[in-house]
């Protein structure tokens, strides 16, 4: 008997007598792919949808099975399923390293991996690896067995096998797909989180140069058309059969389950996953956003992502426009917040003392800047001052940005930034423009902030996964809620009630109020030049935050109430739809009273812009309006109009005409407010 037989029986025998199994193939272990459930028990097609589809070999495409033979195996159709002298090499690599540390393996090989063993680095894996090797070079043809190959193998993304590839990084079938595109996957297998096409283009594009270079080696394409098919862009797009439900979700919490457990637990370990998504709202998410950017420009980008505000679960996330076009999940994209940043910094008025009725004047206004020229805000509109006094309910109504600035100023930026940080926020940069929404944050950030002013003043830490179950049944991660106290609840009432009154008329969300057709707060954001337009707002129950705008920062020309209102709005009606409406509760310690805007004092009867606010007890205004409590006296008529207003008038006849009008000589007129009264002395 020759050395090599004598070698290859000593195997066989060490086999038979160590591992136990059947000299019979045994039956196929199909990989099976986790399964994602939301939280009341649903599958979310994503991992599990389409993650093998099984095509003869006819129709997988020449040139992708030229490619992987020329790259992964040469002598296929040469040999009976191992290269012996590549094996042999392996062999004595391992056995010094004292662990699997080399490969060689044939098609056949990796086949027989793939279809009945784990993916344990041991000798004996790989010993019954060989023998399942010859089992299936005995029982197969050679096209079979390359056939099984191409089905079977991983290519990254959770596609298993060439068709659900090509539909996954090329959106199309693989009877389809061009030589470059086909090239291009075959390099894949080799590495699929390394050679990722859309995490890693550069590598991807690298890999199919040593395919294309191995196919001119082996003669299957000259080197003129090496360079020709090298050239050919290749254009990364998901056909949607691949996408599934809650693609963004479904991708956010794959790359994190791969992160913990790897590729091939994840693909094919049969991982029962329990996530914190409702695919009702996802549903509703989904709608919302596609009829919000109906019409609008085709590179238009949006991110919606809601929260349970009990506990920080998300509910829905929609990261873009269409995933099939780009996975790039914006939900967790740092953008300006423009004005939805002002409610933080509210919130630290009121626990500092002052309350929604204190006043404060629009009106030009310059800071010092150390090193820099004077910072001057101004309002979004044509105008860029009011000219008027605003309680900080009605500046939060408006939006108004000179009140804003002011306020931050008074308070101190960097108390304002240290603030924030109770809402989850980090890097806060304590700067004049801060309420302005000068620091970058994320849409899940801001989701999770606005939601402790709807929990009393509770932040809860957003998450996707409950639990996650192995094969076997056991439990290898479960999470819980976790809180803390952020502001106190009757903070977090405060701003809530100032927040509804954005929502009311005057209010710059209050064209919403009638689509959501419940108590709702909320707060629109647009930042400068129009490259950021925001709402961010909530239910007693459910918190979402919308952004839109341009991954380059194009201006999108259009405000927040404007492009994210109405996605946001369409969203709240449907998703919050499940609970009853009910209004905000309201904790111990809460006085409510109507308030004249004008004067910022107890409204009177006569008062024309009365508004209800909320004060803890003893905070609250001590004076009725003296502005408006008086009836207005009735203009003379045109001819004695036009003399009273003549400048040649005598001090005398100017006296004898109020009292002829029933003017008290202790009243002055106010020239800020035409014929409104009010008292000589101060306030």
């Amino acid at each position: 008997m020759s050395q090599k037989r004598l070698w290859w029986l000593y195997i066989l025998i060490f086999v038979v007598i160590s591992s136990g199994f059947s000299v019979q193939l045994p039956a196929f272990q199909v990989p099976q792919p986790s399964v994602l459930y939301d939280i009341n028990g649903r599958v979310i097609k994503g991992l599990s949808q389409h993650n093998q589809i099984v095509i003869p070999f006819q129709d997988i495409p020449e040139a992708f099975k030229q490619a992987v033979i020329a790259v992964e195996d040469k002598n296929f159709y040469r040999h009976h399923g191992v290269d012996p002298a590549g094996i042999l090499r392996a062999l004595l690599a391992d056995l010094m390293a004292g662990e699997i540390v080399a490969g060689g393996s044939t098609i056949t090989q990796q086949t027989a991996k793939v279809l009945y063993l784990s993916n344990e680095r041991t000798l004996t894996r790989k010993i019954k690896e060989l023998w399942y090797t010859i089992l299936l070079e005995r029982k197969y043809s050679k096209d079979e067995i390359l056939a099984l190959y191409c089905n079977s193998i991983y290519f990254g993304q959770g596609a298993t096998g060439i068709e659900v590839a090509a539909r996954t990084f090329f959106g199309k079938e693989a009877r389809q797909l061009t030589v470059a595109e086909a090239t291009l996957l075959a390099g894949l297998p080799n590495y699929p989180a390394g050679y990722d096409p859309y995490k890693h283009p550069e590598r991807a594009k690298a890999r199919q140069g040593i395919v294309l270079d191995r196919m001119v080696a082996e003669g299957y394409i000259t080197k003129a058309e090496r360079d020709q098919i090298a050239r050919q862009p290749l254009n990364y797009k998901r056909s949607p059969s691949a996408s599934g439900d809650a693609p963004y979700f479904v991708a956010m919490v794959r790359d994190y389950l791969i992160k913990q457990y790897g590729e091939n637990t994840v693909f094919q370990g049969g991982l029962k996953v329990y996530t914190t998504l409702d695919l009702s709202m996802q549903q509703a998410a989904e709608r919302a956003v596609a009829q919000g950017l109906k019409g609008r420009p085709a590179d238009l980008q949006c991110a919606l992502v809601a929260v349970d505000v009990t506990n920080g679960q998300i509910r829905a996330m929609v990261g873009g426009r269409d995933f099939s076009q780009s996975n790039y999940n914006r939900v967790f994209a740092a953008r300006q917040p423009g004005s939805t940043f002002k409610p933080f910094m509210y919130s630290l008025a009121l626990a500092s003392g002052w309350t929604q009725a204190d006043m404060l004047p629009c009106q030009e206004v310059e800071f010092a800047v150390s090193g820099s020229p004077p910072y001057k805000p101004t309002d979004y509109g044509d105008e860029p001052y009011h000219w008027r006094d605003f309680t900080l309910k009605e500046a939060v109504m408006k939006s108004d940005n000179v009140v804003a600035v002011t306020l931050n100023e008074r308070l101190g930026p960097a108390r304002v930034a240290r603030h924030a940080e109770n809402f989850g926020f980090t890097g806060i940069k304590p700067v004049l423009s801060l309420p302005l929404g000068s620091t970058e944050v994320t849409p899940v950030q801001m989701a999770a902030g606005y939601a402790v002013f709807a929990n009393q003043g509770i932040y809860s830490t957003p998450y996707a996964i409950i639990k996650v179950v192995n094969a076997q049944g056991r439990v290898l991660e479960e999470n819980r809620t976790q809180q803390r106290r952020a502001v106190s609840a009757s903070n977090a009432y405060l701003i809530t009630d100032m927040l509804t009154g954005v929502m009311k008329n005057g209010g710059t969300g209050a064209h919403l109020s009638s689509i959501v057709g419940r108590p709702c707060a909320g707060k629109t954001g647009t930042t400068d030049q129009f490259k950021d337009a925001w709402f961010v707002g909530y239910t007693p129950y459910l918190c979402c935050a919308v952004w839109t705008g341009y991954d380059d920062n194009r201006p999108v020309n259009q405000s927040g109430g404007v492009l994210a209102g109405p996605i946001w709005a369409n969203f709240i009606k449907t998703a919050a739809a499940s609970h009853q409406p009910s209004d905000f509760p309201r904790p111990q310690g809460i006085k409510r009273l109507n308030i004249c805007m004008d004067s910022g004092l107890v409204a009177a009867e006569a008062c024309p812009r009365p508004v209800s606010m909320a004060f803890i007890a003893g905070t609250e205004p001590g004076m009725i309006c003296y502005w408006h409590q008086f009836e207005l006296p009735l203009l003379p008529e045109l001819p004695d109009l036009l003399d009273w207003f003549s400048l040649d008038r005598t001090e005398d006849e100017e006296h004898e005409e109020n009292h002829n009008r029933g003017i008290s000589p202790g009243f002055e007129e106010n020239e800020d407010s035409g014929s409104r009264m009010e008292p000589s002395f101060s306030q």
